[in-house]
């Protein structure tokens, strides 16, 4: 992949080289430029710019304290519609966010308001981890689903192959020996699962799922996907907490439920005309007339596995975390908002958050704080 290392050492390895600085920026407006110089000064590998427009002035940055994830997402769309009763350009507006599991609580939100939208990238219900466990949940309640167990049969690999798969639906008694105990076993994770599901709360269900079929063990790699599956995956642990209250196993059977009636409210006729939700790396040589960066706590702007991976010849191992950020914030043209939630689920229990420490890096003047639920505004110093 691309490495930063090789422009900041250029004029080194080509000492002879002119070197020209584009500092003039074309796109978002002199508060939000002046808010990202502030931002990436505090970085100490990098070569001086200062980036400037002629467009004077501009709007404040708009701040937000979320009770929660929900409110976060209540928040956006509650803007959104304000915006789009003015200008009426849905895919002038962009949601970025981190990581891909923050698109959820947004998609779930943007569709009970009817408001279009298109996730950059898969959306959450259609990702492929999300199906396979929800797959594995209907396996265990329906023996007959075998649209589903086909899926889920030797997912993760347990050496079942095709024509072992295409015997056992077909109910072929000539399974050699081998092919029997394979087949056995993967009845019996379903059997165990139907269990589980009869006698615990949707959550831990959902939990006890990730780890009897052995998806979870086959996730805790330290690859970038697998650890971005894994986090989908924790993402539908919190989103089961919400079918806790119902007894057992209504709770599980009204998430499949949910699930497949929000796959089928997202398939939108023209998805390209809706608001665009992406990560912050998606976002990159992209631009929106209003952006909503969202997130923004400690931990996940900037990303709690990420911090210490950078170069060791970097001073501050937060110093390509603010980079992104950087990068989200001149993603927009207009109108820039930030949120944070003060209380987030996260794998089904409530965390603490405090503010992302890149909001320290902008000077309060450039912030105007959102009213909205009478939240209060907390930064740490």
């Amino acid at each position: 992949g691309a490495d930063y290392q090789n422009i900041l050492n250029f004029e080194k390895d080509w000492p002879n080289c002119q070197v020209v600085t584009l500092e003039e920026n074309y796109r978002s407006s002199q508060t939000i430029l002046d808010a990202a110089n502030k931002v990436i000064n505090k970085n100490k590998a990098r070569h001086p710019k200062n980036l400037f427009t002629q467009k004077t002035g501009g709007e404040p940055i708009y701040l937000f304290a979320a009770d929660n994830e929900e409110a976060e997402a209540r928040f956006a769309a509650d803007e959104i519609e304000k915006i789009q009763s003015r200008e009426n350009r849905p895919s002038q507006t962009a949601v970025l966010y981190r990581t891909n599991f923050q698109s959820r609580v947004f998609e779930e939100e943007f569709l009970r308001r009817s408001i279009p939208y298109q996730v950059l990238g898969i959306k959450f219900y259609q990702r492929k981890e999300i199906k396979d466990i929800l797959a594995y949940l209907k396996s265990a309640l329906n023996p007959d689903d075998f649209l589903s167990q086909k899926r889920i049969i030797n997912v993760p690999a347990r050496s079942i192959g095709k024509i072992t798969t295409l015997k056992f639906f077909a109910q072929d008694k000539n399974l050699s020996l081998k092919e029997e105990s394979k087949i056995q076993n993967f009845q019996k994770i379903l059997k165990d699962l139907k269990t589980i599901i009869e006698e615990n709360p949707a959550s831990k269900a959902v939990r006890l799922a990730m780890q009897k079929s052995g998806y979870q063990s086959c996730l805790n790699k330290e690859t970038e996907e697998d650890q971005a599956r894994l986090a989908n995956l924790k993402e539908l642990v919190s989103l089961a907490t919400k079918y806790d209250h119902q007894k057992p196993p209504v709770g599980i059977e009204t998430l499949i439920s949910d699930a497949a009636l929000a796959g089928e409210q997202d398939s939108l006729k023209n998805p390209q005309k809706g608001v665009k939700m992406m990560t912050v790396h998606a976002a990159k040589g992209l631009e929106f007339d209003n952006v909503f960066l969202v997130g923004l706590e400690e931990g996940l702007f900037p990303i709690q596995n990420n911090i210490f991976s950078g170069s060791p010849e970097s001073t501050n191992p937060y110093e390509e975390e603010r980079r992104l950020f950087y990068v989200a914030l001149t993603r927009a043209k207009n109108n820039l908002y930030l949120s944070f939630a003060n209380f987030r689920r996260i794998f089904g229990d409530v965390k603490i958050n405090a503010p992302s420490r890149f909001l320290s890096d902008i000077p309060g003047e450039f912030f105007k704080l959102a009213d909205h639920d009478a939240n209060t505004l907390i930064i740490r110093e």
